[in-house]
């Protein structure tokens, strides 16, 4: 996150925390700090959800820098780290009342009211008590001239608002478009609020429009104010690294393979038909061989027929622009090219299924597994099968009404549950890794699929699966084990009852 933009989101903040009640304080990962605050009367979340607890997350130390308020909390340690119980017990119960920013160096102070010390969040160290916040800036920071920022690599050291990666930025753009960003930046109040991503990841925060067009595999998006593009940017990185899918890139990129090896091994089945064709040739090419001391070897004919080794006839068709002897090569240069392009496609097929222990399922048409941990992070001891879609989504299943119970009591409230209408069967949950996780169709289809397998309706031909998010779906105070209320319903899925998906299953 650039200093020019957290220059726009420190000002929302300030409109926005004071009066908050800081209710808890997490250290859910390395470099990553977490808060609830309890917003006051008549305070709204600024994302609409109407819930009165938000979250402010942000990195420090190593990785990249993010600062956002969510309505979610991330999943939490089953024991506090003592620096966490620490800042607890200095801050917990306290309201804020105010917010002091230096946002050229991305800091932000809350003002606690009453008596102790006052938070400081600084994106180089961990986040400190002080006695005193830093005072506020006055006025506008200096800003240089756009040909001494474009010309000096070490201007960010006297003026931090121009990080290296906005002075790059800037030199990338063509003199005119550069002088009007530049004037933008400097302006008091921001163009918009935009979110860069790359190949589908966010990428960079910026309160100016840089390119008026994207490139290929860029894409530019707008928000409506700084609080939400921050968020967009931010959920990803933090709930991706705490939520319990720490294994979700690797997973993905594996099923990226699968994919990747199942379309290579079908371009080759596509070339051995070919390459087979061109050998059925040389049957022909030994006919005419046999028979060309009578014909013409010079006639240039489409259509010949000559007695076969059994004496019936064998209509042979040839290329008319070629003379009778020439199409004789050109059949047995066929032949020979279908015997070495076999060969050559036999050694292709055995180089990609060398040590692919899960090939044998695709060559079947039935969805692989990816090796994996069974049930990682919250999950741990409960019994439960683990399974991974096609797309690299962790899928948890209960074995049990009590497992089932123990799955949504320590799931996500983004993660998504999936649960047979209309009889008894299991609780699945489909993890993600963040709430703006899009799933693709075939994954939800795959989880709604397992859960139909562990129901009354496992011998149906098809079934309908109901779909909603965890934090929508609640136990019910006094019902038996695994009885649940749905407060909020995705859809209903019908999907087929196939014991295939079962291959889907992690080992372990």
């Amino acid at each position: 996150m650039e200093a020019v933009f957290f220059r726009f989101l420190a000002r929302e903040l300030a409109a926005l925390l004071p009066g908050c009640r800081v209710e808890k304080v997490f250290l859910p990962a390395q470099n990553v700090f977490s808060m609830a605050l309890y917003l006051p009367p008549g305070r709204e979340a600024p994302d609409g959800s109407g819930k009165k607890t938000v979250y402010l997350h942000a990195r420090y130390g190593t990785g990249r820098f993010f600062l956002f308020l969510s309505p979610q909390k991330t999943v939490q340690p089953e024991r506090a780290p003592a620096a966490a119980m620490r800042l607890r017990k200095h801050l917990r119960g306290r309201r804020v009342a105010g917010v002091v920013a230096d946002w050229q160096n991305r800091r932000l102070a809350l003002v606690m009211a009453g008596e102790g010390p006052h938070l400081l969040l600084d994106p180089k160290s961990f986040p400190q008590l002080c006695d005193a916040p830093p005072p506020p800036l006055e006025g506008e920071p200096d800003w240089p001239a756009l040909d001494a920022v474009l010309a000096g690599p070490d201007i960010w050291r006297e003026h931090p608002q121009l990080s290296p990666a906005l002075r790059r930025r800037l030199a990338a753009l063509p003199q005119e478009r550069a002088a009007a960003v530049y004037a933008r930046l400097r302006a008091p109040e921001a163009e918009g609020f935009f979110l860069e991503y790359a190949k589908g990841e966010p990428d960079a925060l910026w309160p100016v429009r840089f390119a008026e067009k994207d490139k290929p595999g860029h894409e530019t998006r707008a928000f409506p104010n700084a609080l939400a593009a921050a968020a967009a940017f931010g959920e990803p990185l933090a709930f991706g690294e705490v939520s319990g899918r720490r294994d979700a890139p690797q997973a993905a990129a594996a099923a990226t393979a699968a994919r990747r090896l199942s379309r290579a091994l079908a371009k080759l089945a596509v070339d051995e038909t070919r390459m087979r064709a061109f050998l059925a040739r040389r049957p022909q090419a030994d006919l005419l061989a046999a028979n060309l001391h009578a014909l013409n070897k010079q006639a240039k004919i489409a259509h010949l027929s000559l007695p076969g080794p059994d004496g019936v006839p064998v209509a042979l068709a040839l290329d008319p622009s070629l003379t009778v002897v020439r199409n004789m090569q050109k059949l047995y240069d066929l032949a020979a090219k279908g015997e070495r392009g076999l060969a050559a496609i036999a050694r292709r097929r055995e180089d990609l299924q060398g040590g692919k222990k899960y090939l044998q399922g695709q060559q079947r048409g039935a969805p692989t597994a990816q090796p994996s941990r069974p049930a990682p992070g919250p999950f741990e001891g409960v019994a439960a099968n683990a399974y991974r879609t096609t797309d690299g989504f962790l899928v948890l299943r209960g074995k049990n009404a009590k497992a089932g119970e123990s799955l949504l009591r320590k799931a996500n409230p983004f993660d998504l549950w999936f649960h047979v209408a209309g009889g008894p069967g299991a609780h699945v949950i489909l993890r993600r890794d963040h709430p703006r996780r899009e799933v693709p169709r075939e994954s939800l289809l795959q989880a709604a699929g397992l859960a139909a397998l562990a129901s009354f309706a496992s011998a149906a031909g098809s079934a309908e699966v109901m779909l909603a998010r965890a934090g929508d779906v609640r136990r019910i105070k006094g019902a038996a084990t695994g009885k649940v209320a749905i407060g909020a319903l995705l859809e209903t899925l019908r999907v087929d009852v196939d014991p295939v998906l079962e291959n889907l299953r992690q080992p372990g």
